[in-house]
């Protein structure tokens, strides 16, 4: 049985190619992000797809840096029906490729798909692309200086305070809770008879209009997440219909409350 994004969101908004690399272990603690740049590098990916795991391998190492690098591996689900039902994809997450495709001015979506910053989209298994495209968001200050503090609200709840000072009009905060390290043994599909391993798996997202600079949203985390193996990246996003992607603000990343 396919593992799929947690289904049910509550949002309140308060108004008041392959190779190597070396590179340190992530905070896991960061309160906020720098007033230097951030680099978002979301990896579209499945299971299912036997030239993905490449690009897991990269958006692994990058989820290594000791930069302000916050990688997200969303799971689509077209994949599933194609002799492997990967136990992360979600519709969600195919959903949301599409909506980068629809930003992009493109027809269509594929499997490794890395965006960077949310205006730069290359294939994923591509490590040098995607080592200049961090590097580059890395270069240009935050526009957005993002804080959280998540905690506890129900056993399966998590509230996010959050201050976005200085977003936008139209902007969006884009919240998630990423597995760090899982692995699976896959036993059918392009991928059979291969232990894929995977990091920042996105459990549970949401997406919530800014309407105030400060406030709260609220989402359910699913049962079986490991609490200490997983970590909240949220940050804020501005919608475009330039063809020029979705371009993100800020970022930033807290433990999970136990």
């Amino acid at each position: 049985m396919n593992a799929r994004l947690t289904g049910m969101v509550v949002v309140a908004l308060v108004a008041c190619r392959s190779g190597s690399a070396t590179v340190p272990e992530a905070r896991a603690d960061e309160p906020a992000a720098s007033a230097k740049g951030v680099a978002v590098v979301e990896l579209f990916t499945s299971e299912g797809c036997s030239s993905c795991p490449p690009a897991d391998d990269v958006l692994g190492d990058l989820a290594r840096s000791d930069q302000p690098v916050y990688a997200l591996a969303f799971h689509v689900d077209y994949w599933d029906d194609l002799g492997w039902p990967d136990r992360f994809a979600s519709h969600e997450s195919t959903m949301r490729q599409r909506a980068y495709a629809r930003a992009f001015g493109t027809s269509g979506v594929y499997t490794p798909q890395m965006i960077v910053g949310g205006t730069e989209q290359f294939t994923g298994s591509d490590r040098g692309r995607a080592t200049v495209a961090v590097a580059h968001a890395l270069s240009h200050p935050a526009d957005v200086q993002l804080v959280v503090r998540p905690h506890a609200s129900g056993p399966d709840a998590l509230t996010v305070d959050f201050e976005a000072p200085g977003a936008p009009a139209g902007a969006v905060l884009d919240v998630a809770v990423v597995e760090r390290s899982t692995s699976t043994s896959v036993r059918a599909g392009e991928n059979a008879g291969k232990t894929l391993r995977h990091a920042n798996v996105v459990r549970t997202f949401l997406s919530a209009p800014l309407r105030a600079p400060a406030g709260s949203v609220v989402l359910e985390l699913p049962p079986s997440l490991p609490r200490d193996g997983a970590e909240l990246i949220a940050y804020v996003q501005q919608p475009s219909s330039d063809h020029g992607g979705m371009p993100i603000l800020g970022a930033t990343r807290a433990k999970l409350p136990h």
